[in-house]
């Protein structure tokens, strides 16, 4: 095998840069607590529906847990009514805070112990990753033709450079000529129809994608909103792309996933014979 094995590594133990590591960020444990009054807590807050963790939250020890309740309502967004706390002393030692009218001291709270909030509600909020999950948030999408009236975004200041910049190029251009200067015209290159692209590279036939060699098949020949020309879109083996095979809100064909779509120009694909690469495959020439 070529290359490092982890087993080759040395342990923690091992390691004297990971000890100096490790003294560095734990030099501080053993007076972390000693500025703070001795009535205040430092704790952790976990909670059943979230992924996040509340690190240091500042608590009383003469706080009664109805009123730990209604800090940790402004937090994690459990009403006080549907919340359940438990105390994480450590070592699996957990305790139920059934007592609203008692105080975290007579639980024995200390700094560094953790509470956990059990949301006792089925249909909370934050159930299901209500408060977490970005993907559940329905995204607003302009159409491209109500983006195109708009006079203060982007495109339109782009649109308003790219006039100046052509009114400038003609009045040079005008100049140059009334002076006498004879001006060679660049010739204009035909564009390609997408029946000629399709022609040459028709679709579900494998390709690579240059630069970088990547492989995959064409899914799509046509325009792309917002481009210029005929492009091909490939459905990528690998996630080497930049899309999810669509473009501005609109989808031109299915991938796997993000990074696994490409759009290129035509000259940048060769069709053939290009089977999907297997990253565990050997050859007898290699060691």
């Amino acid at each position: 095998m070529i290359g490092t094995r982890a087993e080759d590594l040395p342990s923690v133990g091992q390691c004297p840069e990971m000890d100096a590591l490790r003294g560095y960020v734990t030099g501080g444990d053993a007076t972390r607590y000693s500025n703070q009054a001795a009535s205040t807590l430092r704790m952790d807050v976990t909670h059943s529906n979230l992924i996040q963790r509340y690190h240091d939250l500042v608590f009383d020890v003469n706080m009664t847990i109805s009123r730990v309740k209604e800090k940790l309502y402004t937090h994690g967004g459990t009403p006080v009514a549907d919340q359940e706390l438990y105390l994480r002393r450590g070592g699996g030692d957990t305790m139920f805070l059934y007592d609203d009218s008692k105080t975290l001291g007579f639980y024995g709270a200390r700094n560094g112990m953790e509470i956990h909030i059990k949301d006792t509600n089925p249909h909370s909020l934050s159930a299901h990753g209500g408060l977490e999950d970005v993907s559940q948030v329905e995204k607003y999408v302009m159409a491209d033709e109500d983006y195109d009236k708009l006079e203060n975004s982007v495109r339109a200041m782009k649109r308003r450079e790219k006039e100046k910049e052509a009114a400038k190029a003609a009045a040079e251009k005008a100049a140059r000529l009334a002076a006498g200067e004879v001006i060679e015209e660049e010739p204009i290159e035909p564009e390609v129809t997408v029946e000629e692209v399709i022609a040459k590279i028709p679709l579900g036939s494998r390709c690579e994608v240059r630069p970088g060699g990547r492989r995959g098949e064409v899914a799509y020949v046509g325009e792309v909103r917002g481009t210029k020309g005929v492009w091909v879109g490939v459905r990528l083996d690998e996630p080497q792309g930049n899309n999810d095979g669509s473009m501005k809100g609109k989808q031109y064909f299915d991938c796997k996933g993000d990074k696994y779509g490409c759009f290129s120009k035509p000259e940048n694909i060769e069709v053939g014979d290009f089977p999907e690469l297997d990253p565990f495959a050997s050859s007898d020439d290699e060691f």
